[in-house]
This record gives structure tokens, sequence and C-alpha cells, in this order.
């Protein structure tokens, strides 16, 4: 991507812009740099936008500030990615939040995480930080099988489960992700720096929504799980307390349309009575590692396969689709009609006319609906067959699940 669009992403996220919205903005305009050159023109905000905070858009980046930070962010050799930018994990973007608008990279992302990828082969191993060797040896084994299938082990780093699950996927050669709850530069536990420098060496990632100089905070770990779970097909808590932190990667994995499975363990075994909890309140029960190798291993044709094929409910596709969720709603509104006028349609979308026209716009020039003499707007000759047969192909996957 080019960098004039990171560094204004960059600036807005230095300016305390929240993701939702800067989500609202690329929504409606279609990129960051098209919403701060709308408000430099003194086109009037996106519907739920403050009109004065748009207004002051434009000259409350500090883009020298943002630049610094990039600069030094490159010289540690750890990457700046934002939603704009092709690389960003596009499974972040299934969720019902809009993801980190800024990402930090060090390493290599796997191609499972692109736009393209037929489905994500990737998945989450957790747990506690006071493991027990049981755990420990579970973790590592279960981690070590998904490697050598091809699947991307994501986990978080820390003590514990975590570590366990990056070595396993190490001694299998294959690919391993780690979600920082801090910056680059002070990476914790400071006992994994030599496992996070053989992460690398191996190929994998260490990434995470904060600058490489933000020190870890206690709020910020809960926090960073919603991006291990974000990034995987499916979570697999192998021993949670039941106070323990891991407990939020499965509250954040269920709202993100994620699998949850949870390994069993003895009656009154406090290292096992968080995931003994998540299986009282519907986790899948893990009773052998072919519960989720299977997931991975099915071909075209097998009952799985359809399961692991099904799409996961997007909220906000990434901008390399070429279709924001604000779009998207427009064509689900004439799905379900003949035509409708520019009124009808604001009515249906809750949205101005001001809102409205850059989206028709849009849609338009993509040959996606068409405007009728009396001025009304339809789907284009062809789209309303393709959804349908789209909606039968999504039913049938739903069946066959």
């Amino acid at each position: 991507m080019d960098d004039a669009a990171l560094l204004t992403a960059a600036a807005l996220h230095v300016a305390g812009m929240g993701p939702r919205r800067l989500a609202l903005l690329r929504d409606v305009y279609g990129t960051l740099a098209a919403a701060v050159a709308g408000a430099e023109r003194g086109a009037p905000a996106p519907s739920g936008f403050p009109s004065a905070l748009f207004r002051a858009l434009p000259g409350s980046l500090d883009r020298a500030r943002a630049a610094r930070e990039l600069t030094v962010a490159r010289h540690t050799g750890v990457e700046v990615l934002c939603w704009d930018d092709a690389r960003y994990p596009a499974p972040l973007w299934y969720a019902p939040e809009p993801p980190p608008p800024l990402l930090y990279l060090q390493g290599a992302l796997p191609a499972t995480f692109a736009v393209t990828a037929p489905r994500v082969r990737a998945a989450a191993v957790v747990g506690t930080r006071r493991a027990t060797g049981r755990g420990l040896a579970l973790a590592r084994e279960l981690a070590g099988a998904l490697a050598r299938l091809d699947v991307t082990v994501v986990s978080g780093l820390a003590l514990g489960i975590d570590g366990a699950a990056h070595v396993g996927a190490l001694e299998a050669e294959g690919s391993t992700v780690a979600v920082l709850g801090g910056g680059h530069a002070h990476l914790h536990p400071p006992s994994h720096r030599p496992l996070a420098k053989r992460l690398l060496a191996a190929g994998g990632a260490l990434v995470s929504e904060h600058a490489p100089d933000v020190h870890p905070q206690p709020h910020a770990f809960p926090l960073r799980n919603r991006i291990v779970s974000g990034l995987s097909r499916l979570i697999v808590i192998v021993e949670a307390g039941i106070r323990s932190g891991t407990n939020s990667t499965a509250e954040y994995a269920s709202a993100q349309h994620r699998d949850v499975f949870a390994c069993p363990g003895r009656l009154g075994d406090p290292s096992v009575a968080g995931t003994l909890a998540l299986i009282r309140d519907g986790a899948l029960v893990l009773t052998e590692l072919e519960d989720v190798l299977f997931r991975f291993r099915a071909e075209p044709g097998d009952p799985a396969y359809a399961a692991d094929r099904k799409p996961l409910p997007a909220r906000r596709p990434p901008a390399a689709l070429g279709l924001s969720a604000a779009d998207a709603g427009v064509l689900q509104v004439l799905y379900g009609v003949d035509e409708a006028t520019l009124d009808a349609l604001g009515l249906a979308l809750r949205a101005g006319a001001a809102d409205l026209a850059p989206r028709l716009t849009r849609l338009e020039l993509r040959g996606l609906i068409a405007r009728t003499a009396s001025g009304r707007y339809r789907l284009a000759a062809g789209e309303r067959e393709r959804r349908a047969q789209l909606d039968l192909a999504l039913a049938a996957e739903k069946g066959g699940a």
C-alpha cells in the first residue's frame, strides 16, 4: 500500500480515534484517506459520526508525530499494517467489532490469513500460565499435530500452555504466530525472548496492536485475546482456572463465531475448573486430538469439509474485497425488492442522502446496481440470480454441517 494511506491511518490512530469511528469513516468513504479528504472539502459527516469532530478531523492530525512512530517501528524491524494494506489479516474482519486499525508485525504472516485464502487454516491453542505437566504435554502434542497438517498455531507467547503450544509447532517444523500484549521492544515474559527469536527464525510472526515502545499493561492481555481468536478457525483451551484470563478468549471466540474446544479434567482440580465451566456453558469437549484435527484434514466429499468451508459471517469485509458493510447493506435491501427510490433506501438503511450517494455511485460503477429511467435503483442484470445461487449454496452448507 502507499505510504500516504498508512500515514493517514497512523495519524488518526495517534489522534485517539477508536476502531468503531474509524470503521464508520471507512465504510462510507472506502478508505480513511478518502474520509479525511472529504472532511477537508467540507463533505457532510457520516451518519452517526459527530459533525463537529468530522469537520475538525484534518486539523487534528499530527502527521509528523505519526511519521516518527512509523519510523521508529521500522528501525526496530517491525512493519506496520493498516486496514487498507492487502497483507492485513482478513480473518480479523469476520467479527462483530472492527479490528485494530493498525497492526505491528515482526516476521511473516502465513498465506492462510490472506483475503484470497480458500479457508482459514489456523487454530489457537491457549490456556493458563499455571499449567500442569499433563496440560503442557497436551498443548505441545496438539500444536505439533496441527502444524504437521500445515495448520498455523496461534497463541499468546505467555508462560504455561501458550509457550508449550508455540514450542510444539516449532518442533514439528510448522508455522506459529504469537500475539503480544505489549510492544515488540518489551516482550513479556522476558524469559520467552529466546522462544520469540526461535519463532521468528522459523518463519513465524509476532503481532501486536501496540507500537514497539509500549510496555505491556495488565488490561492489555485480555484484549489481545480477541486477536488470538480472531486469527483462528477454532480455539482449543487446554487448561484454565475459574478466573483465568484465557476465559476471555472463549468469550471473544463465541462473539466471532469460532468453535471453542475445552479439555476436560478431574473434578475438583483447580487447573481445569475454568475449562469445565466452559464445557458446562456449551464449549465442545475435546476427548481426543482427532476432534480438532479432522476439521483440517477433511477433503471435499467428507461431512467435515462442509463444516470447515462454512463461511464466517462477516460484518465488515476487508478493503481488498472491495465491498464495505455499508455498500453490502444497499445490495441486501435491493435484493428484497424490485426497485427502490433514494428515499426508500434511506429509510431502510437509516441513512441520509449524503451518506447514500457515494455508496450508490460505487455500486453503480462496479456494475452491481443500475438506475432506472424514473431515477429508482435496482440490482443490475444477473446480480439477483447470483445472490440467489449464493443463498442456496450457503443453505446447503448449513444443512451439510
